[in-house]
């Protein structure tokens, strides 16, 4: 039984969407292997390129692609393949990033994204993770040139990345203007990776530290105005909270789905499972409605922003990000739960969407964060007019 068209019974499949779970059936196939060899598979950096994803999340024939097209493909991708959903997200929240900042580089930048250049964001510190203001990497002007200097900790895509964007403090005076972004090519003298994480989930996206030691880049490879880097990245949060919350959709919808393969592959053994096991049954119906809450969730914010043109407000996409990841966990560890002994193994689907789904309440700013956000504007929701 194909749970997708339980999950999608009432909505229309637009050829994106069909697009977007054709390709990641595809990668389906290597996403064991991935996460056994805690790498990338070429061939999946390959596909990418050549099914034309870059194209397709980033926006074909001069149109940006809207946030809900974009989840879209991060939920069928990460339904499948946690790892290769994040590595989309990540070019997708540098991407916007370029676009908001308004650069005249952007154009050139986006059309280079939509060829496949992969990029690494640089924002998170060791004493500077949800308190940007903390942030001790400085770039110095010299001439027509800024020198960086300093470290970022848990950057993903360390290692396999062309371009970096670097946030590095400008002034020292503790202010929302002290911040600026940069373009950094990843073969720049000073740039090196100084150590890869071996995380308990998404082993495939590699993610380590990024160190930059008197780097000397052109001051027209700032994104923005000087001082603007504070602005850009919270910006940048209220587009990328939804695509982290698409990619817990999809963690949580692919542990179901890997569930009721597992308990009833066809019609006839699911009557039986729920007639025979009603507690078990009941479990299921729990987990069914928590994915189709956060999915709905989701794409209400994703289609009203769209409508809107604008960014979500902070609060709906910090409750996104919070809400979505706290499913994902749930359904996983529910499924593990449920199917017993035939979840734990090597290499088996359940126990791996268990371990990726444990990083999304942590990464884009823990939950606690979120709460906090959507704690400061309490005061701004209005039901009736949603």
């Amino acid at each position: 039984m194909e749970q997708l068209d339980h999950l999608h019974q009432n909505e229309d499949s637009s050829p994106e969407l069909i697009e977007a779970e054709r390709f990641a059936a595809v990668i389906a196939q290597y996403s064991e292997k991935m996460d056994r060899e805690e790498k990338f598979d070429p061939e999946v950096i390959s596909l990418l390129k050549e099914y034309g994803v870059w194209k397709a999340v980033h926006g074909r024939d001069g149109r940006e692609s809207t946030l809900t097209q974009q989840c879209r493909w991060i939920e069928a991708l990460a339904a499948r393949c946690t790892s290769t959903a994040v590595l989309v997200q990540s070019q997708l929240t540098v991407g916007h990033t370029i676009l908001l900042s308004g650069s005249p580089l952007a154009g050139r930048l986006l059309d280079e994204m939509r060829e496949g250049t992969i990029w690494g964001w640089g924002l998170t510190e060791a004493e500077a993770g949800s308190d940007i203001l903390s942030m001790r990497t400085t770039a110095r002007r010299d001439g027509d040139e800024f020198v960086i200097s300093g470290s970022k900790r848990f950057i993903s895509n360390a290692g396999m990345a062309t371009r970096y964007l670097v946030f590095a403090r400008t002034s020292p005076e503790r202010s929302s203007k002290a911040i600026t972004a940069f373009v950094v090519p990843a073969d720049t003298a000073g740039l090196s990776i100084a150590r890869y994480e071996h995380k308990m989930g998404l082993r495939a996206s590699p993610t380590g530290d990024l160190v930059l030691e008197e780097v000397r880049v052109p001051a027209a490879s700032a994104i923005g105005a000087i001082g603007e880097g504070i602005g850009l990245a919270l910006s940048t949060l209220r587009w990328s909270r939804p695509l982290i919350g698409a990619v817990s959709v999809g963690v949580a919808r692919g542990a179901f789905e890997q569930l009721m393969k597992i308990v009833a592959p066809n019609d006839r053994d699911l009557r039986a499972f729920t007639s025979s096991h009603q507690s078990k049954g009941h479990r299921l119906a729990d987990l069914l409605m928590q994915v189709f809450a956060a999915r709905t969730l989701l794409y209400d914010v994703t289609s009203r922003s769209d409508a809107s043109g604008g960014l979500p407000l902070m609060w709906e996409a910090s409750s996104v990000k919070a809400f979505c990841s706290e499913v994902a966990m749930k359904v996983a560890n529910e499924a593990l739960e449920v199917a017993g002994k035939m979840s734990v193994g090597a290499g088996a689907p359940l126990q791996r969407y268990f371990r990726d789904a444990k990083i999304l309440q942590i990464f884009e700013g823990t939950n606690q964060i979120q709460k906090n956000a959507i704690m400061k504007e309490l005061g701004q929701v209005n039901f009736a007019l949603m």
